[in-house]
This record gives structure tokens, sequence and C-alpha cells, in this order.
């Protein structure tokens, strides 16, 4: 009788946890084979690891949907088909190395449901195989806890709350890079090749080179795929050889530039999988068709026309009548730069407040957000510190565009931090902004923009919402946000260099190149492709600048505390 209770108990709980569609018992196998090679979690976001499971399936397979969802990717990554399923609870179901694709994105499917065929090929070359993952939000699962017999602990941990059956939205580029994460397209490094072989760390170098040629010359389907994968290897190899030497030696420096240099030249690689190799120009005929909030930088201005950023914005598709420019002095549409000084913080409360009245008077108008500067950093407390997604009273949020902004922090303002340490620094930096009409050393915004402060501490700690699709856009010669610092965890970086101009800083919120990439980022596409000669530039001259940058911030911190001990 004791026995009875309990299971009743047991099942009610487990109901209650998990609704009709969403209970454990509701999935179902993709395909019948057995598990080839199981799942084993990464260490890290790129690190090694199997993200998912590979079911043994004979060409021709049919493959079914593994539960009750929404499609939200149908189509080829890297030269192979696949599919991800979008469920409540924030579930997404990946089925990847598919032969056909039988659905379409924004179709809804039902546990099993053919969503496809078995056959094509895999990242080993191999057919066969059907490969499944799982994921909440960015973290990834074992899917086959999915099918295992119904346990509480797990019901808990993978069921959606009653009532909950908000798929997300479906942002194509955002699933692309998930996959590329699944199967294996970013870096992944034979196990010598990550150190501890025979070879050593110098062999592990070697010989990750040597996979690079091979899987050129043994690359059956997908070349260019092929070479940026043995190719990264190689490079992240290197990076980290040069890094332990340099551990080693005490070149601490040098050494973090060179692994910088290296980590760039990985992306760039990771880049030229998926890239749009023919971008169309910002000429009005696409984008993303939502309004847009733009948000300028620090020390600028607006007085009431146009838009803050000087942003061409009939170029990217937008109406004018629905572009609104962020006021940094709040109720007030124009303002001044000193008004630009003030707290991040606040800045962002405030964007907050005026992104509601766009949803007050246009209620469910999408609303994308392209910011430059330190207005991308406004953004990103927004998102992190003050953005709810469940909040009604904001306007739903589309595609997220920074240019130039230093999510890294500004070495400048570091600079700045540092100098002021000294009365003579303070001093002779206070009339140097005053005369320029810059924002004061010691001012609010300036403190926060230094690369280690405590707001920029605080937000590398949080992750983006799940739900924003963002792209970041850097300049290989901006002097004022060096490219190095323009990374953001969550988002996609994305290198343009602004033609026949001296200050990339400000030209890349009107140049054409940087224009046809924002409108891939508006439309969802993957963006433009970078030559491996840009490629290389990109790499280095941003370290170099950062570099140039602390170096002198080092000097003009040393020069005022020389100045202060002669000062009687």
């Amino acid at each position: 009788m004791t026995s009875a209770c309990v299971f009743v108990a047991l099942a009610a709980l487990t109901f209650h946890l998990a609704p009709a569609g969403a209970a454990t018992s509701a999935w179902v196998r993709p395909v019948a084979g057995a598990v080839v090679r199981a799942f084993s979690a990464p260490s890290s976001r790129f690190g090694p690891g199997h993200r998912g499971v590979d079911l043994a399936a004979p060409a021709g397979t049919p493959v079914v949907a593994a539960g009750e969802g929404v499609v939200a990717f149908a189509g080829p990554v890297a030269g192979s088909l696949h599919v991800v399923v979008a469920h409540a609870g924030g579930l997404r179901t990946g089925y990847s190395f598919l032969a056909r694709i039988d659905v379409r994105v924004g179709a809804r499917v039902h546990a099993g449901q053919t969503i496809g065929a078995s056959g094509g090929q895999g990242q080993d070359h191999t057919v066969g195989v059907l490969h499944l993952s799982l994921r909440r939000g960015d973290t990834y699962l074992d899917p086959m806890l999915l099918f295992a017999p119904p346990d509480l602990a797990r019901v808990v941990h993978l069921a959606p709350v009653r009532g909950d059956t908000d798929v997300g939205p479906i942002v194509p580029a955002r699933e692309e890079r998930a996959i590329a994460d699944d199967v294996g397209l970013t870096v992944r490094l034979p196990a010598w090749a990550r150190g501890g072989g025979n070879g050593g760390a110098g062999g592990g170098v070697l010989g990750a080179l040597v996979d690079a040629t091979g899987r050129v010359l043994d690359a059956g389907g997908d070349v260019v795929g092929s070479f940026v994968q043995g190719g990264a290897a190689g490079l992240v190899a290197a990076t980290r050889f040069v890094r332990d030497v340099a551990r080693a030696a005490g070149i601490s420096a040098a050494a973090k530039d060179v692994l910088e240099v290296g980590r760039r030249l990985v992306d760039w690689a990771r880049s030229r999988l998926h890239c749009t190799s023919d971008a169309p120009a910002a000429d009005g005929t696409g984008g993303s068709g939502h309004a847009l909030m733009v948000v300028a930088g620090i020390s600028s201005s607006f007085d009431g026309r146009g838009n803050a950023l000087g942003l061409p914005v009939k170029d990217l598709g937008y109406d004018p009548a629905e572009v609104r420019s962020f006021s940094y002095a709040g109720t007030a549409p124009a303002y001044k730069p000193s008004d630009t000084w003030n707290d991040l913080v606040i800045q962002a409360h405030s964007l907050a407040a005026q992104l509601k009245a766009m949803q007050r008077a246009d209620p469910g108008r999408e609303v994308d957000l392209v910011a430059h500067s330190q207005g991308g950093v406004v953004v990103d407390v927004f998102l992190k510190l003050v953005y709810r997604a469940k909040d009604p009273t904001y306007p739903p949020l589309g595609t997220v565009v920074s240019l130039s902004s230093p999510h890294r922090g500004a070495p400048l303002a570091t600079a700045a931090a540092e100098i002021v340490g000294s009365t003579s620094g303070r001093g002779a930096l206070t009339f140097a902004a005053q005369a320029a009409g810059l924002p004061p050393p010691d001012g609010a915004s300036l403190r926060q923009l230094a690369e280690r402060s405590p707001l920029l501490r605080d937000l590398w700690k949080r992750p983006l919402p799940d739900q924003v699709d963002y792209t970041s856009l850097g300049a290989p010669d901006d002097y004022v946000v060096p490219a190095t610092q323009v990374d953001l965890d969550g988002a996609q970086t994305v290198m343009v260099d602004p033609a026949g101009v001296v200050s990339e800083h400000d030209a890349i919120t009107h140049d054409r190149r940087a224009m046809s990439a924002v409108r891939l980022a508006l439309e969802g596409r993957p963006p433009p492709c970078v030559s491996f000669p840009e490629g290389v530039r990109d790499a280095i001259e941003p370290v170099v600048i950062t570099r140039t940058e602390h170096v002198i911030a080092r000097a003009g911190a040393a020069a005022g505390r020389a100045a202060d001990a002669l000062t009687p």
C-alpha cells in the first residue's frame, strides 16, 4: 500500500513538472540504431568533447523528430545537411548529416514525424550515422536522457514548467553557429596535439600541421572546410606552444600578443567555414523590416534631426519615420556631449525607458538596436542588467549590431585611469580634455570603459539573453577602439576595413563595406568572407595598436609620478 502511494505521488509530481507533449515518455528516438559514439561534455565552449551522440543509421533511414516543436533551422552548413527543432522549455534538438530534408523553417512538427533521411557525409567523412544533439540555451546535454526510463531527477532537469510553450525566436544565423559548434566545425585537435603525446609541445604543433595537410589531400567533399578545420588546429597548437614556452621563459607581454594574434587567425579560419562570398550592397533593397533605435557613443551630440549616428538608414531598409535616436539626456530628444559622460548604468535604464516608449507608441513592433562605440556598452548593460525578455512593456527585440564598441574595454580609457593616478598626470589630462572638448579623465563613463573596471568585470560574468542575436563589427586600423576589444561572448564578431579613411572609428558608421556587413546581420545571413591577406592584417594590426596604447599608458603614468616627485 505504501509503495503504491509513493508511486502515485511520484507520477502526479512528474505530470505536474512535465505536461502533455513535454514529458519524458513523449520523446521518441529519431532512428532505432544503436549508439556508436556517446556524448562527452566539452570542458569549455570550444574545448574537446562530443556534443551529441552518433546513432547507427544506414543511408536512406527515415529520421523523425524526437519531440513536438518548431523547426528552427533546415539546410546546409559547411556542405552537409542539418535540422534543428526548438521545443518548449528552451530545449533544442539537432539532427546532422542528413541526405534529405523534408521540413521547412517555421513548420511545427510532432514527435515521430519524419523530418528527413540519413546518409549524409559526417565530420569524419563517414556515412551511416545520424548525429543527434540536445542543448538548453548554449549548454549541451546528453540527448539520450530524453529516452531513458522516467526518472524524477531527469524529468525535473529537462521538462519545462507547466504553461511554458515559448520555443524562442527562430534566428538562422544563431542556429548555424550552434550547428558549427555541435558537429565540430570549430577547432578540434587530435589528443596528441593537445599535449602529453610522444612529441611533446613541439611535436603537437608539427603533428597538427601535418594533420592539416592530410585533411586537405584527403578531403572528399568540402575541401575548404577540411583545410580550415586542420589549419585552425595547427594555429591553436602553435599558439599554445608559444604560450607555454613564453610562460617558462617569463615573457608574458610578448606571449600574450602572439597568443592573441593566433586566436584571431583561428577566428578568421572559422569564419571561412560559413561566410557570404558575394556580399550585397546596402542599397535599400534588404534589411530586417523592423523599427530601429540607434545609440551613439561618448562625446556625441544630437539636435533632434536625422539620427544620432548619421547612419544611412534608408540604405539599410529602414523607414526613417520608424528610426529613433537614444537620448543621453533622458526625455529630451536633443543632448550635448557632456550628457554622454555620465554613469552607463543610469544610461542603460534610460535606454529601457525609451524602448518602452516605442512599445507604447506602436505595440508589438519589433525593434533593432544599432550602437556605436560607447553606445554598444550601454546596450550591453541594458541587455545584461536591465532587460527582461518576458516583460511585455518592452518591444520585441530584433537584431543587435555594435560598431567599434569596446566590449572588452578601451585601452585609451585604461590609459586615462592610470595617468590620473598622479597629481601631475591628472592636471595635464584635465587641461587637455577641456581644451579639446573631450570627456574629463575621471568622468564616470570613461572610468567604466577602462579594461578592468568593476562594471566591465561584472558584465563579463553575465551571458547575453538567449533570444538576442548580436553582431559586433570592428575595424583593423581603429585607434580609438582597437579591434582586439570588440569581442563579446555570445555575439558574432565581424571585421570590416573602411576604405580610404584615416579615422576608421567614425567611418564605420557609414562606410559601404561596413553597411553591407550590417545588412547581412539584419537579414540573419553569414558575414562577408574575408580573404587570407585581410585575415592576417586583421589579426596583427589591432594587437600592435593595443600594445602601443598600453605602452603609452604606462609611460604617461610613469611621467606623472616622476613629475610629482620633482614637485616641492
